[in-house]
């Protein structure tokens, strides 16, 4: 898909595409690499954004990981996207609490989820109890969560541990 077009423009023909045939896999191929342009076809549906000076293999390469439900951007426009998810980290306050957390807190996070008890933690990680029961306080804190269950749902959202299905 090109984004200038006669007639319709490609941002509004991906937009239309994506809702009425939800798997159609669209690239966009276009000289426009502007901020603008770029999120415009994210949003529309594209799964990928080549430039058209891109060589041949790049475009090859687009084509194959989009068919194979990847997706692709050239590096340029993959910065941009980059520096605008950040930019909206940094000004929106997106940022993940999970990030907060120190590597031993995750540690036993994981652990509580998995049904352990703190003092089968201390033994597994070799620290005190207390110093166990430290960490759990300071992951409810960090994440604003005030039980063992809503720790236990957001380890499984995180993907932290499995659930039997």
């Amino acid at each position: 898909m090109d984004i200038s077009m006669p007639i319709m423009d490609g941002i509004e023909a991906s937009r239309r595409i994506a809702k009425s045939h939800p798997a159609t896999r669209i690239i966009i191929l276009s000289q426009h690499d502007g901020k603008e342009y770029v999120l415009s076809a994210i949003k529309a549906g594209a799964a990928g954004y080549l430039l058209k000076k891109a060589i041949s293999a790049e475009l090859i390469a687009g084509i194959k990981a989009v068919h194979h439900g990847g997706y692709y951007f050239y590096p340029e426009v993959a910065k941009t996207v980059v520096d605008d998810y950040r930019e909206a980290v940094q000004t929106q306050g997106l940022e993940d609490k999970f990030e907060r957390l120190s590597g031993r807190e995750r540690d036993v996070l994981k652990l509580v989820a998995e049904g352990y008890t703190s003092k089968d933690i201390s033994k597994m990680l070799y620290i005190s109890v207390r110093t166990v029961l430290g960490h759990r306080i300071n992951i409810m804190d960090k994440l604003d969560i005030h039980n063992r269950t809503e720790l236990i749902k957001y380890a499984i959202r995180k993907g932290l541990i499995q659930t039997d299905s």
